[in-house]
């Protein structure tokens, strides 16, 4: 069976929402068109964010790593992750939140990072560490 890790959502983000939906809203005021049709193509790919991005640990030992339907999605083999530990960043990543989980996994030879904000890291954390000792058996 899959299990969904939905990810966490900072106030930031919801304060970046509310910034676009008010000049959204100015900008159709005042007839700016271009302007109100590029914030809106915004808001459209924030919402989708909003909505879609998760992180699903699936029965065959992948971790799927959605972030709406605008941006193309990860998968990993959770064994090739190396280690897991938890970060305060700000940098692009698919999460909502500046608390996250760094994934380190190693694909093709080499060791690449990847970071990601589930709600409850814990659980995320240690129900993948399950998956690989079960795997590995």
């Amino acid at each position: 069976m899959n299990r969904t890790f939905h990810s966490k959502v900072d106030g930031w983000y919801w304060s970046l929402m509310a910034v676009t939906a008010f000049l959204l809203f100015d900008f159709f005021w005042l007839h700016y068109t271009l302007l109100a049709v590029l914030l809106a193509i915004c808001m459209i790919f924030e919402i989708e964010m909003l909505v879609h991005t998760r992180y699903v640990v699936t029965e065959d030992g992948m971790l799927r790593i959605e972030s709406g339907r605008f941006v193309p999605g990860r998968t990993l083999d959770l064994n090739s992750i190396e280690m897991m530990k938890r970060v305060k960043s700000f940098s692009i990543a698919p999460a909502l939140s500046v608390k996250r989980v760094e994934i380190v996994y190693r694909m093709a030879g080499k060791d690449d990072k990847l970071q990601v904000s589930p709600v409850d890291a814990d659980e995320f954390i240690s129900w993948i560490q399950k998956k690989t000792r079960k795997n590995n058996e």
